[in-house]
């Protein structure tokens, strides 16, 4: 694990309000200003407390134009650090919304420069660590912005502003005050985005003291960030890969799913499979004064006794190496969408060259060097997982490897063949659950192989290509227009999806989509366990694994095991399950958590 920045960092993660990790709750600034009764506050924070152990509160002092004042900040920090609750500040850097939407600060103004840096020396002078809340974004267009940005983008402008503020703003004025302080920068979820609205995943993990990560899903249908609910586990290991041992760790809130309690939990239990160091809800304001809300606490406190008394048993979380740049674009929630049909990712933000399936989507062309990379990868024996985004945007330098090419036509496909010799024929008639559109890939017969494809007229188009490079291979999945529709495609030809990456994992999935695996190892004796470089992300170190459906009713899945599994113990049951030529077949009932041992 990288060395932590200060003490105060290394104090706080040795204390936990659970046995496997600590719980936290976000106090927003209007909320705890108005708390002028303590005895009437402590009767409603019971509805959190008594169902919750709570070990952090992070107390704001600025929100979108509305300060709470130092007196009143120092009672609220009085009365939780009396329960026990250590205390962390707050910002969340918001401007005046009152002409919709969520606005920043303007930065390019004095008065916006002046409220950052007030807020700052305000939680420096009150506390040893502070967070901001994840609108520490750059939105504003204003005159002043227009001006300021001349030539450059608007990503190049606000990620150099970001840069500018953080050094001379924020850290500095922190700093001054208060040389030990921890300075956390929280993300918000929509990674696939952040250097459009100034968040530097590359830069600023070294700028700040650690960081945090927005987690939360919500419905992926109607939410405006339609966002697929692997992200709150995904997210939270590519964070991970950004900052190893600083990402402190994961935050969600009730938003948006009070339509269905299971939606909320859901965040919860994928942020915690991540293994986090911290879990924060948001908020006290919600939690406690909204009615609403009233059942999210409880039923979040048993979620959390549930998930302890097995996540110390698991080890650290492992997959298959997805690689995603700092600066990546395309394909959004690919490896999310991926993750909801059963495939187990481990995030990296820099290239694993040391591992031996590496997944590839679109963004992953934007590395200027990714070809060379590749090509070391695959001539040491690697095998190389690539999406038809990826051969969009790498053009003619894909043809290093195979003359695959990009076209501009499309097809429509509602029934499927696979291949079960290497791509040699294919057969069968298998009908998905939708017509789904797909671009076409151009490919010479004979060089590369067809393992699974959609039927046309009189012709068919490939969905898997795979073929050998040096000691290793490179495939190729189509991808539907419309990223959610792969969970439309029919299960044998999800199976030959998942089998390409299950050359290092244990275990595969076999069944529709909309099922989740997670996998884990035991922790490295070394002290090494987040240091993505050194991972022996082998099949033989998998030793548990977690399956979760999200289908609406009970469904079978069949879980395919390696040579080397030979008894898998369900850890929270206590029963051995048996195992029939290799598989084992599965009941999975909605949203339920099945953790298995491997032996």
């Amino acid at each position: 694990m990288e060395k932590m920045r200060n003490k105060s960092i290394a104090e706080r993660l040795a204390k936990t309000s659970y046995q496997n990790f600590n719980v936290a709750i976000y106090c927003p600034a209007d909320v705890i200003k108005n708390i002028t009764d303590f005895d009437d506050f402590d009767r409603r924070f019971k509805l959190v407390s008594n169902h919750v152990k709570i070990g952090r509160a992070y107390i704001e002092c600025y929100r979108a134009m509305d300060w709470c004042e130092k007196e009143q900040i120092l009672r609220v920090k009085e009365y939780f650090e009396s329960k026990g609750i250590a205390t962390s500040g707050g910002i969340m850097t918001c401007g005046d919304c009152t002409d919709g939407g969520w606005i920043s600060l303007c930065y390019s103004k004095p008065e916006g420069r002046e409220t950052l840096r007030k807020s700052v020396a305000l939680n420096a002078e009150i506390f040893d660590e502070f967070i901001f809340d994840d609108f520490l974004f750059l939105n504003c267009r204003c005159e002043e912005c227009v001006k300021q940005k001349g030539d450059r983008s608007w990503p190049q402008f606000r990620l150099d502003q970001k840069k500018e503020i953080a050094e001379e703003i924020i850290m500095k004025t922190a700093k001054e005050i208060n040389p030990d302080v921890n300075v956390i920068l929280k993300y918000p979820q929509w990674y696939e985005v952040f250097d459009e609205e100034g968040f530097d995943l590359k830069l600023e993990p070294e700028l700040f003291d650690s960081i945090y990560t927005g987690t939360e899903t919500r419905n992926p249908t109607y939410a405006q960030q339609h966002i697929p609910k692997y992200l709150s586990y995904f997210i939270m290991r590519y964070l991970e890969s950004a900052a190893p041992g600083r990402n402190l760790g994961g935050w969600f809130d009730p938003y948006e799913c009070t339509y269905s309690l299971t939606s909320y939990l859901e965040q919860c239990y994928l942020t915690l499979f991540a293994k986090p160091k911290e879990v924060t809800l948001f908020g006290l304001g919600v939690l406690v004064f909204d009615s609403e809300y009233r059942l999210f606490a409880p039923a979040v406190g048993e979620l959390f006794a549930e998930v302890d008394e097995y996540l110390g048993k698991l080890g650290d979380p492992r997959g298959v190496a997805a690689y995603r740049p700092a600066y990546a674009r395309g394909e959004d929630n690919i490896h999310n969408y991926l993750g909801m049909c059963g495939i187990p990712f481990e995030a990296y933000i820099t290239y694993p060259e040391k591992e031996k399936v590496i997944f590839l989507c679109e963004g992953a062309a934007d590395d200027a060097d990714i070809v060379s990379r590749m090509k070391k990868s695959m001539l040491e024996g690697a095998s190389m997982i690539v999406t038809s985004g990826f051969v969009r945007k790498l053009g003619d330098a894909f043809g290093e490897f195979v003359n695959v090419k990009y076209s501009s036509r499309k097809a429509i496909v509602n029934e499927y063949a696979v291949s079960k010799n290497s791509g040699v024929t294919v057969g069968g008639k298998y009908t998905g659950a939708e017509p789904v559109m797909i671009p076409q890939l151009d490919y010479c017969t004979n060089d590369i192989w067809e393992l699974a494809a959609g039927y046309g007229t009189d012709n068919n188009f490939p969905i898997v290509l795979r073929c050998k490079y040096g000691e290793g291979s490179i495939s190729i999945i189509t991808i539907p227009d419309s990223l959610g529709d792969i969970y439309h495609y029919p299960v044998p030809v999800l199976n030959v999806i998942r089998s390409l990456f299950s050359k290092e994992i244990p275990v595969t999935i076999e069944g529709p989509a909309q099922v989740q695996l997670f996998a884990y190892q035991k922790s490295q004796a070394n002290g090494n366990e987040n240091d993505n470089d050194e991972i022996n992300n082998s099949s033989n170190s998998i030793d548990h694994v977690i399956v979760r459906s999200d289908l609406p009713y009970a469904e079978s899945f069949t879980l395919k095991l390696s040579d080397r599994v030979k008894t898998v113990k369900d850890i929270v049951k206590g029963i051995e399950l048996p195992i029939v030529e290799g598989k084992i077949t599965l009941q999975l009932a909605p949203c339920v958590n099945y953790v298995f041992e491997l032996k």
